[in-house]
């Protein structure tokens, strides 16, 4: 049954694919096999150094394919032993870690949460244990490299995941009974797609939706519109055309009843029933999403739509990794070389191709050139990495705040409760008095 829900969530820097079940339980493996708090113990007797690493992926496929990364590294570094502990890398639970002497060596944060573990002292500069900084970063695009240097200067973070904000999902059989015979290409395409399929009757709806600042932002982008004054991100400006126009379509679509706003994960629930058209999700939600769809019809993915800019733009985010400021030198050089070998082309190659997370820079892209060949599903998810947007890497935490400030103006003007024009021009001043400190989340 599809559940209408008048209030909306945003889902902004948390994926689909990490979030959709609560991670209250920790499973953690050590290298008997038995449970253990302890996550910074020295060398061994028998010469092997022992980390432990707060897996961000306590669910699902994503899970799975972490735990079998870490038996990888375990087998093809017989001096070294990854214990994993499946809990996410937030402020809190690491802040109490450190307070307990009771903090992993490796983790798995967000920039903004990084950000915290930074000036909290917690973090370890990476760049002493670089030979070859440059080599290393040219590993990845420079706008993914760029998304986690929270402080000029130091290397805190090694890129790891990055999740394509804005994928098309749609149940195949349903656009089939619509006399749709192609996937939409463009926002026009898009918007007619969905008018057809709700005009099926019996309850059907072109797109379910939780609304996402996220997406949106790469909607006005599509429409040769802006979310920042200036390439420093540090200034919004939404009350221009663009970011108008994406706005007033996705308003419209809600009166039409063509676009079903949902919360939470909800729209996931309701792609499943088979009377939804449509999902706009992140590339990391595609296991999910299919999941759900549970073989009753056949879901398509299709790149996110190309605006009226002639652009196709993106925005991608994921956890990065980092290394604690705990346990001895060796552990610290041993967890340095844990997440080296967890962010290099070929292991991220490999994530990818379980996860659907796009690669981080070319030479992992390279790797998976085949595979996209023969999982078109998966390659629907990549796009030009230089129209990639992401978060401002030294100032996430004001962004994150900021954005949640603005998402009850964002939901008015989408329910019809503010004029499309007020609700920018009042998401513009709150993201700002944000940024610039004036408010703190």
């Amino acid at each position: 049954m599809i559940n209408k829900l008048g209030n909306t969530t945003k889902v902004l820097g948390i994926t689909a694919a990490s979030v959709i079940f609560l991670a209250g339980c920790e499973a953690v493996q050590t290298a008997s096999g038995s449970s253990d708090a302890s996550s910074s113990s020295s060398k061994s007797a028998s010469g092997v150094t022992d980390i432990t690493f707060w897996n961000g992926h306590p669910s699902g496929d994503l899970q799975t394919q972490m735990h079998s990364e870490v038996a990888q590294f375990n087998k093809t570094h017989p001096d070294i032993h990854v214990s994993y502990v499946d809990k996410y890398t937030e402020v809190q639970p690491i802040t109490a870690a450190f307070a307990a002497h009771d903090a992993p060596n490796v983790g798995m944060p967000h920039v903004a949460d990084a950000e915290q573990f930074e000036k909290d002292g917690y973090l370890v500069d990476l760049t002493p244990f670089m030979s070859n900084k440059s080599a290393i970063q040219s590993d990845y695009y420079p706008n993914v490299w760029n998304s986690v240097n929270i402080t000029p200067g130091q290397t805190y973070l090694l890129p790891y995941e990055e999740s394509a904000q804005m994928v098309i999902y749609y149940n195949q059989n349903l656009l089939k009974q619509a006399g749709i015979t192609q996937a939409p290409k463009t926002w026009n395409d898009l918007v007619s797609d969905a008018e057809k399929i709700t005009t099926l009757g019996n309850g059907d709806h072109g797109i379910a939706w939780t609304p996402s600042l996220t997406q949106f932002f790469v909607m006005a982008e599509d429409f040769g519109g802006s979310v920042f004054a200036s390439s420093g991100d540090t200034k919004f400006a939404l009350n221009n055309s663009g970011a108008n126009k994406a706005l007033t379509m996705l308003r419209q679509m809600v009166v039409n009843k063509s676009l079903l706003i949902t919360q939470n994960y909800n729209y996931q629930l309701d792609f499943g029933t088979g009377k939804v058209g449509v999902l706009m999700d992140a590339s990391a939600g595609f296991t999910y999403d299919n999941g759900s769809a549970g073989g009753k019809f056949k879901m398509v993915a299709t790149p996110a739509p190309v605006g009226n800019s002639g652009q196709q733009y993106n925005f991608v985010d994921g956890d990065a990794l980092c290394v604690f400021n705990t346990g001895t030198k060796a552990q610290q050089q041993a967890a340095y070389t844990f997440i080296k070998w967890l962010a290099s082309p070929s292991t991220n190659a490999e994530w990818n191709e379980s996860t659907n997370y796009v690669p981080t820079g070319p030479a992992s892209d390279k790797l998976m050139q085949s595979f996209y060949k023969t999982n078109t599903n998966y390659a629907a998810s990549f796009s030009a990495p230089n129209n990639w947007m992401t978060e401002p890497s030294q100032n996430t935490a004001a962004y994150e705040a900021a954005t949640t400030a603005m998402d009850s103006d964002f939901e008015k003007a989408l329910l019809g409760q503010e004029s499309v024009s007020t609700a920018l021009q009042n998401m513009t001043t709150i993201g700002n008095e944000y940024l610039s400190g004036k408010k703190q989340g």
